[in-house]
C-alpha cells in the first residue's frame, strides 16, 4: 500500500537524480528483500545543509520512515550513513534512538556508519562499498544497488529528505501531502534551508535570504549543486520551484542547492574555482577524472588568469566531449555540465578573459561554499 501511495504521489528522490521513488522500491522488492536500507545523510555538496537540518529538527521523522522502509522492503540491516565529520548529526541521531528505546518502540536495530569527509562519500555505490568494508569509492558496476548491493543483497540507498517525505506521505495520505521542496540557498553571505512551494519564485526566495545584502542585485544562480547548471538571473528570477519548471529552463533542482552570484562578480572565475575543487574531489580511479578534469581545471584557471590563447575555450569544449560519459560514475559529467553552462551564461566574462584581460580581484568574490582551490 505504501509503494502504491508513493506511485500515486509521483514522489521522486531528492538526492539529485529525481528518480521515481516507487520504481526504486519496487526494484528492491522484486530482488527478494532480506537486504539493507540506508538513510544516506552524507551530503556531498559543501553548499548543502538539508540533511543536517532535517536530522537536527525532525530526527524522528527520518527514523520513522527508515524503520517503515525496512518493514516494507523486508530488510534485515538498517543503517544511517554519515560523513565522519558530521558530529552534530550523529549526536542528534544518538539522542533520538535513545528516546525511541526508552519509549519502548519496536524498531529494528539501527546502525550509524560513516565514511570520509569527501565529495563522493554519498554516491550510492560508494556507500555500498563502505558498508562492505572496502574503500569508500564509486564502483564500476552496471547493476543497481536495489538489485545487488551490500553483500550481494538488495539495498535501498535513500536520501534523507526523500525518506522524510515518504514518512510524511505515510502520516498524511495523498490528500494532505505537501508538494514542497527543500532548498539550501546561499545568497548575500547567508545560507538558509527553506521549504518552498511550487507557487514560490526562486528570485523571491533568494532575495529574502540575502536581504539586506542582496540590494545590489544578482547576475546568475547555480541551480542543483556543483554538478548543476548556471542560470542567468533573468531566467532564475521568475522560475517556479518545481522540477518540471527547472527542466524546462534547461536545468534541474538536483540536490536542492541554490547559490546566487552577485552583480559585479566574475562567473568564469567562480566556475574555475568549482572546477578545481571538483577535480581535486574525484575518486582517482579512472582517466576522465584523474587526467581529464585536472586538465580542464588547469586550462580554465589559465583562462581566468589571462594566460590562455583565444582557442582555449574550444580546447576545453573538445576535452569535455571526449570525457563526458566515460567515467566510472557521473562526477565528471556533472562538473563539465556546470562549466558548459558557465561558458554560456558568462559569455562576456569568458570573452574578456580570452582577450587577456583578467578581471580585477574584487570580481573574484567567493560565493560558492567550497575550500579554496
Amino acid at each position: 500500500a505504501l509503494v502504491e501511495l508513493l506511485e500515486l504521489l509521483g514522489l521522486t528522490g531528492r538526492g539529485g537524480g529525481h528518480f521515481p521513488v516507487a520504481t526504486k522500491w519496487r526494484a528492491v522488492l522484486a530482488a527478494g528483500g532480506g537486504g539493507t536500507v540506508v538513510a544516506n545523510a552524507a551530503e556531498g555538496e559543501p553548499a548543502s545543509a538539508k540533511d543536517a537540518t532535517l536530522i537536527a529538527a525532525v530526527p524522528h521523522l527520518v527514523l520513522d520512515e527508515l524503520v517503515l522502509a525496512a518493514h516494507t522492503l523486508g530488510a534485515l540491516d538498517v543503517v544511517v550513513w554519515l560523513h565522519e565529520g558530521a558530529h552534530s548529526a550523529r549526536a542528534s541521531l544518538v539522542r533520538a534512538l535513545d528516546d525511541r528505546r526508552a519509549a519502548g518502540m519496536a524498531d529494528p536495530p539501527v546502525r550509524l556508519e560513516s565514511g570520509p569527509d569527501h565529495y563522493l562519500t554519498g554516491e550510492s555505490s560508494a556507500v555500498v562499498a563502505g558498508l562492505e568494508g572496502r574503500d569508500v569509492l564509486p564502483r564500476f558496476t552496471r547493476v543497481p544497488a536495489a538489485a545487488r548491493g551490500v553483500a550481494g543483497r538488495p539495498t535501498l540507498v535513500a536520501n534523507v529528505e526523500t525518506l522524510a517525505r515518504v514518512g510524511l506521505a505515510a502520516h498524511t495520505g495523498p490528500d494532505a501531502f505537501p508538494t514542497t521542496s527543500l532548498l539550501t540557498i546561499s545568497a548575500g553571505g547567508r545560507r538558509r534551508v527553506v521549504e518552498a512551494s511550487p507557487d514560490d519564485r526562486l528570485g523571491e526566495l533568494v532575495t529574502q535570504v540575502a536581504a539586506p545584502a542582496g540590494r545590489r542585485g544578482f547576475a546568475a544562480v547555480l541551480l542543483g549543486g556543483y554538478g548543476g547548471r548556471w542560470l542567468d538571473w533573468s531566467v532564475a528570477r521568475d522560475l517556479a520551484v518545481e522540477e518540471s519548471a527547472a527542466r524546462a529552463a534547461g536545468a534541474s533542482l538536483g540536490a536542492g542547492v541554490v547559490v546566487a552570484l552577485p552583480l559585479g562578480t566574475c562567473g568564469i572565475a567562480e566556475a574555475a574555482r568549482l572546477m578545481r575543487y571538483l577535480a581535486a574531489s574525484s575518486a582517482g580511479q579512472c582517466g576522465p577524472c584523474v587526467f581529464g578534469l585536472r586538465d580542464v581545471a588547469e586550462m580554465v584557471t589559465e583562462i581566468v588568469d589571462g594566460h590562455a590563447g583565444r582557442g582555449a575555450a574550444r580546447q576545453v569544449r573538445r576535452w569535455a566531449e571526449q570525457i563526458t560519459g566515460r567515467g566510472a560514475c557521473h562526477h565528471p559529467d556533472g562538473a563539465l555540465d556546470m562549466l558548459a553552462s558557465a561558458f554560456e551564461v558568462f559569455a562576456d566574462d569568458l570573452d574578456r578573459h580570452l582577450r587577456g584581460r583578467p578581471c580585477p580581484a574584487s570580481a573574484r568574490t567567493e560565493v560558492c561554499d567550497v575550500p579554496p582551490g
